[in-house]
């Protein structure tokens, strides 16, 4: 392997036609092509792959280009602000600025829809190929995540609805009473340690301090521009090392998804 990560996984024959497939223990399939692959880790620690399970279509450039981007750098979150067309025929204005009190308090429409960022865990391992020149370059992906809508804006309503109303200002100062009288100085067993323990570890302890984590804002390039394009280009491998395989095809795919042979009862 070069300094820069990258190896060939291949041979250098360009193309061959007329080989069979059971040449290499796969089902009859005439092989028409045969390109070689390298292996680059340039971006292999910062290639994330981000879905948005909710576009059933294509993205285009620009479709989702976000009016502020930020991230949190410790847990990764990240959540962009997508600018909505207030002026289409098909928006609301009167509930967009019921809505829009999740996000100001001067009346503003609601204007925006944030997506945030759900890591997703693998369960398997992800690549990024890039096709250049009849070479196939590929790059490991470090995290997958999916960009869903955000609804935090309703919570903010409910709680200014509930603030206007005043239900909850004499349960709440009972609540601080309470827990005035009860506050004391103890020294925890190590029972009591092991449960602290068990409960900084849950969901709600991490939900916690990722709330408590500060934004940093991000800086979003979109697709064909020029810090877009010197970052893909840095998808393609410099350095043409050949990595030399000691596994036969077949001993490679059985390693994978298992034996191909029939169970034999």
């Amino acid at each position: 392997m070069s300094d820069s990560g990258d190896v060939k996984m291949g041979s250098e024959t360009d193309m061959t036609t007329g080989e069979s497939a059971a040449d290499y223990g796969l089902p009859e399939d005439e092989i028409v092509a045969k390109i070689p692959v390298y292996l680059t880790h340039k971006l292999a620690k910062n290639l994330h792959l981000m879905q948005y399970p909710q576009n059933t279509n294509s993205i285009k450039p620009g479709e989702l280009l976000p009016s502020v981007a930020r991230i949190k750098p410790i847990h990764g979150q990240i959540e962009l602000d997508i600018p909505l067309d207030v002026q289409s025929a098909m928006y609301n204005k009167e509930r967009g600025r019921e809505l829009g009190m999740g996000i100001s308090d001067t009346g503003r429409l609601l204007d925006i829809r944030t997506l945030v960022s759900v890591d997703i865990p693998k369960s398997c391992s992800y690549l990024a190929g890039v096709v250049q020149d009849g070479e196939l370059h590929l790059t490991p992906i470090e995290k997958l995540t999916q960009l869903r809508p955000s609804l935090k804006y309703l919570d903010r309503v409910a709680e200014k609805q509930r603030a206007a109303s005043k239900i909850d200002d004499d349960e709440e100062e009972e609540e601080k009473e309470v827990k005035a009288q009860t506050i004391q100085v103890t020294v925890r067993s190590a029972e009591a340690e092991e449960a602290l323990r068990q409960q900084q570890n849950s969901i709600a302890y991490i939900q916690k301090r990722l709330e408590e984590e500060p934004w940093s804002k991000l800086q979003y390039y979109d697709v064909g521009s020029e810090e877009s394009s010197s970052v893909s280009s840095k998808l393609i491998a410099s350095n043409r090392e050949e990595l030399t395989c000691k596994t036969s095809p077949s001993d490679y795919l059985t390693s994978i998804i298992g034996s191909m042979e029939p169970d034999v009862l």
